[in-house]
């Protein structure tokens, strides 16, 4: 269950506080927030995180007994668009195995009205094939320099919280 969508709830801050057009309400989770939180824990629900501020990121990384998810998210130090996942929260994600699985939107993937699927996923030369290493693409000019937002989030977070998102609206 996701905890916002564009709007805040009476649990959580959506990810429109990050931009300044709507207050922030609860600075992450309210208290009925922490008992949605747990509740969801406890019935083993999954958490999603693709529409929350990152004060509401922050603070149920650091209180959920599970992992969560990000649905639909990108990583903002490539596009710093307010729907995308910063580094630090990155980090945070690989320390609780939890997973981000990388959003196909024009908008939270370059920032801009148009986007490739090489923006998301990049070329096969940076990822295993076959149980081998394939020679980087050109697109990928170093393997430690992502050039994309699955590599991003590889990178930062690790192979193990990266996967493909919603919204597959968009992309060329």
């Amino acid at each position: 269950m996701t905890l916002t969508h564009s709007c805040n709830t009476p649990w959580a801050d959506n990810w429109l506080v990050d931009t300044g057009d709507e207050p922030a309400l609860h600075h992450g989770l309210s208290p009925f927030g922490k008992t949605v939180l747990e509740e969801m824990n406890r019935l083993g629900m999954i958490v999603d995180l693709a529409h929350v501020s990152v004060e509401t990121m922050k603070v149920v990384l650091n209180l959920s007994k599970a992992p969560v998810i990000f649905s639909h998210s990108s990583a903002y130090s490539l596009c710093p668009h307010r729907r995308n996942v910063p580094d630090d929260v990155l980090r945070r994600v690989a320390s609780t195995g939890s997973l981000v699985m990388v959003n196909f939107y024009n908008a939270y993937v370059t920032c801009r009205d148009d986007a490739t699927l090489a923006d998301v996923a990049g070329e096969a030369g940076a990822w295993r094939v076959g149980g081998g290493n394939v020679p980087p693409c050109p697109a990928h000019p170093s393997p430690s320099v992502p050039t994309d937002h699955m590599d991003h989030v590889k990178k930062v977070a690790g192979v193990q919280s990266v996967g493909f998102g919603g919204d597959y609206d968009g992309v060329n």
